[in-house]
């Protein structure tokens, strides 16, 4: 449903979440961009029950958007067909992103497309709106901004009260590969995106930032572990190589305490995961299947498949149940070539489990 008004003038839209736990990447990400004037649009598929209370806290609070990210099933078939949940690249990213390009179009001045562990801290102004006007001066033909990724390493907090961007930002360290980013765009030019940008728009409107870069948390350390989920990644990291404002993390940091101190939230705390449990796997599934052939040149373990998370095992546990997205389906009468299928009344359900 298109929208006419807006929390904020930029929102960022945040690529579907599934078996998602990591509130850590979550609170830097939402506060962050409550400091630089931007509202979160988050679509979810499936996530771990605390976290999920935790976030639909933020959302009373008027810093995000909840949003349903459906598995797309049949209510009635009457003709064989392709498994579409598998046959769809990355969850279809790509559909929500359009999906939340739409609802924004006519509300909002800017729209970002990210993950949730994209983390933009502004170079020069104090919002990104600001930040966003100053770019288009310097080539104002453009329909979009394109800010390259570099991948980051960072300590984990294991509880809520031991979570301190000080110290995060302290040891955060940098790789020096400049990697594909993502784009900010001014909706009333833009109709379609992709996950990285829209291919269909001719490269001279691609404005590319060459500073700041996204802060990628893709990489997390569990101190207490001896190994990390993501150390198969070949990939070297040195000293911080971003500009982050001391005052702005200083406000950040009472932001934090605010919302840390709320009654809500220190009793959502305690439920909280310490340490990752659907990560590891789906990091392995991901990196077998194409991050090792793609960034490693790895052989595949496996024949190639489309890019996604259906394939793989999720072990499901008791003390880890998951919140997950669904709706009432329908199926329109049979018609050739194509038969239309929907869904109403979305919901979220406990029923369903762990599941992409």
């Amino acid at each position: 449903m298109a929208r006419y008004t807006a929390p904020k003038p930029v929102i960022i839209c945040i690529s579907p979440q599934f078996v998602a736990e990591q509130w850590q990447m979550f609170l830097m990400n939402v506060h962050v961009a409550n400091r630089f004037g931007a509202h979160l649009h988050v679509y979810i598929t499936s996530m771990i029950e605390s976290y999920f209370e935790l976030m639909k806290e933020y959302e009373r609070k008027g810093y995000l958007t909840l949003d349903y990210w459906l598995r797309m099933k049949f209510s009635r078939t009457e003709t064989p067909y392709f498994e579409p949940n598998g046959n769809v690249e990355w969850r279809n990213q790509a559909g929500a992103e359009i999906d939340c390009l739409l609802q924004y179009k006519e509300a909002v001045d800017y729209i970002a497309f990210f993950d949730i562990d994209d983390i933009l801290f502004p170079a020069s102004y104090p919002t990104y709106l600001e930040e966003f006007n100053a770019e288009w001066t310097l080539q104002p033909n453009a329909t979009s901004l394109y800010y390259g990724r570099r991948e980051h390493e960072y300590i984990k907090a294991q509880s809520i009260s031991e979570f301190n961007l000080t110290e995060i930002v302290d040891n955060l360290r940098s790789s020096p590969t400049i990697k594909q980013g993502k784009t900010v765009v001014k909706p009333s030019m833009y109709n379609h995106t992709w996950i990285q940008y829209n291919f269909h728009k001719d490269p001279a409107y691609r404005h590319n930032v060459t500073f700041p870069h996204l802060v990628h948390l893709q990489l997390p350390i569990q101190e207490s572990e001896e190994t990390n989920s993501t150390q198969s990644l070949s990939m070297e990291f040195g000293v911080l190589n971003e500009t982050i404002r001391s005052d702005d993390i200083r406000m950040i940091e009472e932001d934090i305490q605010r919302m840390r101190n709320l009654p809500n939230v220190i009793d959502i705390s305690k439920r909280l995961p310490s340490k990752d449990f659907y990560l590891p796997i789906v990091f392995k599934c991901y990196y077998d299947s194409f991050y090792g052939f793609v960034y490693d040149h790895r052989q595949r373990s496996n024949q190639q498949q489309c890019p996604n998370a259906d394939l793989c095992e999720l072990p499901q546990r008791e003390d880890y149940k998951c919140i997950h997205s669904d709706a009432e389906y329908y199926s329109g009468p049979h018609m050739k070539p194509f038969t239309f299928h929907y869904t109403r009344n979305s919901f979220w359900t406990k029923d369903i489990g762990c599941y992409q």
